[in-house]
């Protein structure tokens, strides 16, 4: 981790312990050394892995402590490479993890990091979200999804697992919230869930905003 990460997580409010630190520096260790192989992250963002993918997913922390509790059960939507998911386990202890992946070889990866890192905190399901089946029933304090699709497809969904007064995060651009978007807002009245939060941040190196929308399940 460079500098100029600890500096912006700091202007965050976010410290972390040499514990968390070990397991970031765990997780970017396999998923360097995993990523030839399986194409985790784009291969010309290896280089600024922290800047990119660590520091944008670890943007979520200080939201997640604003709103939840300690032990709070918190599920990351499409986990991937594991971002955000195994980077906010690796960083908020207090909270537990379950990271949702349809493709079994990104479960394979996301297990065997989590084990590396000593997270105890993190389980890793082979499901998709809005889909039944085994697990469909739980329902969680938080979701997080960074990369997603159409945003008023996924926020039915998402707020549809959370327990009531549960909240989704959802990782936005600012040319996304620049346009209007009736659809996301119609999605939103109909799921009864209000907007509880927006938190604009900038990455180094970036000219832009980025953006991650709270979502709170009102009903």
């Amino acid at each position: 981790m460079t500098e100029e990460v600890k500096a912006v997580l700091s202007a965050w409010g976010l410290e972390l312990t040499p514990e968390n630190l070990r397991r970031l520096e765990t997780y970017a260790a396999v998923l360097t050394e995993k990523n030839a192989v399986q194409n985790l992250v784009s291969e010309k963002d290896v280089p600024q892995l922290w800047e990119r993918h660590m520091l944008d997913s670890l943007a979520a922390a200080m939201l997640l402590r604003r709103h939840l509790k300690p032990g709070a059960l918190i599920a990351d939507a499409g986990s991937g490479a594991g971002f955000p998911g195994l980077a906010l386990a690796a960083a908020l202890e207090e909270f537990n993890f379950q990271l949702l992946e349809s493709r079994e070889r990104r479960c394979d990866f996301l297990t065997e990091t989590a084990a590396a890192m000593g997270a105890r905190n993190v389980a890793v399901f082979n499901r998709r979200v809005g889909e039944g089946g085994s697990g469909s029933e739980q329902r969680y304090a938080a979701v997080t999804e960074r990369a997603m699709g159409q945003l008023e497809i996924i926020l039915p969904q998402c707020l549809n697992i959370l327990v009531k007064g549960g909240i989704f995060l959802a990782w936005q651009t600012a040319a996304q919230l620049a346009q209007p978007r009736p659809a996301v807002e119609a999605a939103r009245l109909k799921a009864r869930a209000e907007l509880a939060e927006t938190f604009a941040y900038r990455l180094p190196g970036e000219s832009a905003d980025r953006i991650i929308m709270v979502f709170k399940r009102t009903r």
